[in-house]
């Protein structure tokens, strides 16, 4: 017999067989121990109390973790992955977790859920869209390893005047975009670093960014998040360049370079970061449901 109970209810090891056993057989390799569990729990804000588990009597067989956070007065919801062991695919495990989660959600008063998925994961895309989700975008990991020419961003400006914020400080950037991808937002950004364009005082562009350090203290790898220009620039494009050329420097460093969870929808970005040899290494989707409209 199938039941669902909290994350909370359970213990962290049938949590992370829930887990693995639920990635098995996936796109990409996300497969965690408990250090990498709990750790992501932590990073994510994702809430045990939120997140619920199938069972197959005692054995685990499926998972889906969640997080609210209130943003401009309106509560929103991520599934931050839904998973079924292989064996139990097919057969409505999915579909039950789905209603369950939505009803956790309505409890808790959510006004937004949001999710991503792998674009060729088809099946389950068509499993979200029976449940009220719409696609709204699609998200970029794009990735560059090595040097870089340091004119591969193009011959920009160089007008503008740089300042660095930690990300916990972004809502009071009137130019911040909150409404993206929970991994992109600023609360998953732990120990993170923001960089601000501006332009005669005026505050045009900004760009969310984590280095990466290894054990002895050197620099490995850039991540960015959000790299964004405020409306009505004539100049978007020196903007963003600009940006990017501060936030992955020194180009001529031989380090991994990457973006998370990047919108697809920032055409200025992402042709410049494909002009720069970077490729293109996972797309998802990134799914709404208005849960008001139910």
């Amino acid at each position: 017999m199938v039941t669902i109970k909290r994350l909370s209810e359970c213990s962290l090891q049938e949590a992370v067989l829930a887990w693995n056993r639920g990635f098995t057989y996936y796109f990409a390799d996300v497969q965690m121990t408990i250090d990498h569990f709990l750790k992501r729990l932590v990073q994510e804000e994702l809430s045990p109390d939120l997140s619920i588990i199938a069972f197959d009597g005692e054995e685990p067989i499926g998972i889906i973790l969640s997080g609210i956070r209130e943003i401009n007065g309106r509560k929103m919801a991520w599934n931050g992955g839904t998973g079924v062991a292989p064996t139990y695919r097919g057969k409505g495990i999915g579909k039950e977790l789905l209603k369950e989660v939505l009803a956790i959600y309505r409890e808790e008063g959510v006004d937004i859920s949001t999710l991503e998925a792998i674009d060729e994961n088809e099946h389950a895309i068509h499993l979200y869209e029976k449940f009220g989700y719409v696609v709204e975008d699609r998200l970029l990991l794009l990735v560059q390893e090595g040097s870089m020419d340091a004119t591969r961003f193009g011959n920009h400006q160089s007008g503008y005047t740089y300042t660095k914020i930690l990300p916990q400080e972004l809502p009071n950037l009137s130019i911040y975009k909150n409404m993206k991808g929970w991994q992109t937002q600023f609360n998953s950004v732990k120990e993170g670093e923001v960089l601000i364009a501006a332009d005669q005082n005026t505050e045009v562009g900004y760009a969310l960014y984590k280095r990466h350090f290894n054990t002895e203290g050197k620099h490995v790898s850039t991540t960015l998040y959000q790299c964004e220009v405020g409306e009505n620039r004539h100049d978007h494009d020196d903007i963003t360049a600009s940006l990017l050329t501060q936030i992955y420097a020194p180009l001529e460093q031989n380090i991994k370079r990457n973006t998370m969870n990047l919108s697809a929808t920032n055409q200025s970005a992402v042709s410049l970061l494909y002009k720069a040899g970077f490729k293109k290494h996972i797309e998802q989707v990134w799914m709404k449901k208005i849960m008001a409209s139910e």
